[in-house]
Parts: structure tokens; sequence; C-alpha cells
């Protein structure tokens, strides 16, 4: 089922942000003359994409965390597995590719296809169908995470207005959670 505020307690790793700005499956430039030479992993410890020749000739990554990257769909995905011990993906919509669940790092951009909804069952984010709206709110890895770090800076506001309503001397419990429309009317019966 879905719940919604179940992110609370999550933490997004700085290096995530950072991992979802990277492109992948280009070739490497340091390894321009060996063949299937395509940048499909990434170092987290470096911050910075490899292909399988830069990890086993440069011994600088042995020790390293690694992430493998996958193509489905013409798309960028890593396994669930992998992805699932550095950040939580409970809520993000998986696919089977080659006997693994997989996730994908970006949605797919909408081209008019009637893949964008308005209504139920479509990502929290980006509004892309969902397969099964009630187990999944996302349907890639950056749409959860930019949902997480909305959320974040949402509460932020939301604890600097409160420190600085203290500041003044206002009760945060008599404060309206929201501003009146306008000025009261009162009945002209009394």
């Amino acid at each position: 089922m879905v719940e919604n505020d179940d992110d609370d307690d999550e933490k997004v790793p700085k290096w995530v942000e950072l991992f979802l700005q990277r492109t992948f499956f280009s070739s490497c430039l340091v390894h321009e003359e060996v063949q299937k030479n395509e940048m499909n992993w990434y170092c987290i410890t470096c911050d910075v994409p490899a292909c399988k020749h830069c990890l086993s000739s440069d011994d600088t990554h042995e020790t390293h965390t690694l992430l493998k990257i996958y193509r489905h769909v013409y798309r960028d995905v890593v396994t669930l597995a992998e992805m699932g011990v550095h950040i939580d993906c409970s809520n993000i919509q998986p696919y089977k590719c080659n006997k693994k669940w997989v996730v994908s790092l970006n949605p797919l951009p909408h081209c008019g296809s009637g893949s964008q909804v308005d209504e139920g069952g479509a990502c929290d984010l980006c509004r892309r169908r969902l397969n099964d709206p009630r187990l999944y709110r996302f349907c890639c890895l950056a749409c959860k995470v930019e949902s997480y770090m909305k959320k974040a800076n949402d509460n932020k506001v939301r604890v600097d207005e409160e420190a600085t309503d203290d500041e003044v001397g206002c009760s945060t419990q008599t404060r309206r959670k929201r501003r009146r429309k306008g000025v009261p009317h009162r009945s002209p019966f009394f």
C-alpha cells in the first residue's frame, strides 16, 4: 500500500544527485582504441563514470564502491538489489530486465503518446503512468530523489519560519495554518 509520508526518515546520499546528472554509454576517451569501451560503470567513491577497461587497468578503483549501469528500453537503469543498498527504492516502479529487477534512473520524455496521466495511477512528480499505482509512487529514481529534496526544502523553510515567528514572539500553536480569504462578514440578523 502507498504511504504518503514514509520518506521522512530517509536520507539521500549526496552522490546520488551527481550520479543522476551523469550520462552513460558514451565511448571512453581514454580507451578509444579498444572495442566495447562504453562507460557503463559508475564509481561512487570517485564520482566518475568508467568503462570496464578503466576498472581493470587502473588499480585506484579496486577498493571503491561501483555500480553497473544497464540499458533497458533505451534508458539507463541500475539493478534494484545494487541500488537498494544505498537508497530506499521501495516506492519506485521496478522493471524486469534479463531476469533482474531494475529501476530507471530518469523518466522517459513525454512525447504526446498519452503517457502523461492527470488522474490517479501516475508518478507523483512527472505524472508518467505507473503499472501498479497501489504499490508505487514514482516511475524512476530521479523522481523519488527530487520529491524527497522538495520535501526536505519545504520542511527546512517551515522550520525557519517557525524560528523567526518564535523570535518575534508569536506562538506556533495559535498561528493559523492558512490565511483567511478576506475580512469575515457577520450576519446582519442580531
